[in-house]
């Protein structure tokens, strides 16, 4: 079965970029906008983490163009994707994800409040050592009805506010290693989750296909999140008639179709897979012979197509013929004569 690459293109701008020679970080936390966003006190409460600022970086990436002055000062990357008609946040993620430098990634909502000691947490769970472990941490986020006050004064403010059950949110925030997440072919690019249907769940319920655990994480280290000014949120009455416009496929209550099938199948790989994730992903292969390695590069990501399954069928069914020539050879020379008079000769002399 050959890979089905994305066809979907972006034009990506980097904004900003961290500084030749700066050493890597262990966290890449990425944030993502659609040209929706109202409010940045993400940043504020991210640039106050209790680790070293030089331990994790922030990545801001806009799906469309829109560039927001408030982002610039306060992230370490700045990206635009340069997208057209319904927004595709995976396809913004995994371009985000290509310009990371963190050995692992946090993709998480880009306006909720951080508790001080969230990086710290994700560190100290997946550890200290190069290869990080593989696991897919996945993050709790509180809601409330209410919309964000401005300034609070500390993470203890938030007790001023009434604030929904629990529940597990599957689309609000993941934190993987980046080399899982480019193993796994990072997000599906797949038409299927343009616009509002979709989530860091495509990728994390795969990975639990392969294997890999999910671990939710504490709740004290959870994400919390206010309401939207728009005034036919969710969380308010049940509906949005903004997010029903912004839904293109069907779905499984809120679950993108594709992915809760890749869940029940064991499905692995995504439908459509970034080309340069897919070249990072065949480039990161350690094959042990030579031998092999001419396998590994005989085709490229599209398999042998039609014209070349058809010369391996014609050389399959020519083996007979090739095999047994050489115990027919005599027989044919001393019946060559008598085929020659009869015009019957099949083989040149």
């Amino acid at each position: 079965m050959s890979a089905k690459l994305s066809i979907y293109r972006q034009r990506i701008r980097v904004l900003k970029t961290p500084p030749p020679g700066t050493e890597p970080p262990a966290l890449s936390i990425i944030l993502l906008d659609w040209s929706v966003r109202e409010l940045f006190f993400a940043l504020d409460w991210l640039n106050r983490q209790d680790v070293p600022r030089e331990r994790y970086e922030l990545i801001w990436v806009e799906a469309f163009d829109r560039v927001s002055p408030e982002v610039q000062g306060r992230v370490d990357q700045h990206l635009t994707c340069g997208q057209t008609g319904a927004y595709h946040k995976h396809a913004a993620w995994n371009a985000a994800v290509l310009h990371a430098r963190g050995r692992l990634v946090t993709l998480c909502d880009s306006d909720a409040v951080f508790p001080p000691d969230f990086v710290r947490s994700i560190l100290d769970r997946f550890g200290e050592e190069d290869g990080a472990r593989s696991q897919v941490l996945m993050h709790h986020e509180f809601r409330t009805l209410s919309e964000y006050p401005g300034e609070l004064r500390g993470i203890e403010d938030l007790a001023w506010f009434e604030w929904l059950p629990l529940w597990p949110n599957v689309g609000a925030c993941m934190t993987v290693s980046r080399r899982d997440y480019l193993r796994f072919g990072g997000l599906d690019e797949h038409p299927a989750y343009r616009g509002y249907i979709c989530g860091p769940y495509d990728l994390a319920w795969r990975m639990v296909n392969a294997g890999i655990p999910e671990i939710w994480h504490d709740p004290r280290v959870a994400l919390w999140h206010f309401a939207h000014p728009d005034p036919h949120d969710t969380a308010r009455s049940g509906f949005s008639l903004r997010t029903w416009l912004e839904i293109k496929r069907p779905h499984v209550r809120g679950h993108a179709l594709e992915a809760v099938e890749a869940f029940s199948t064991g499905r692995m790989e995504p439908l459509r897979e970034n080309p340069d994730i897919w070249s990072r992903r065949m480039a990161a292969r350690r094959i042990g012979t030579d031998f092999e390695t001419e396998y590994a590069g005989m085709t490229g990501p599209g398999g042998f197509g039609l014209a070349g399954r058809l010369r391996l069928w014609a050389s399959l069914a020519a083996a007979p013929f090739f095999h047994l020539w050489p115990a027919l050879q005599p027989l044919y020379l001393k019946v060559r004569p008598i085929l020659r008079r009869l015009g019957l000769t099949v083989v040149k002399d």
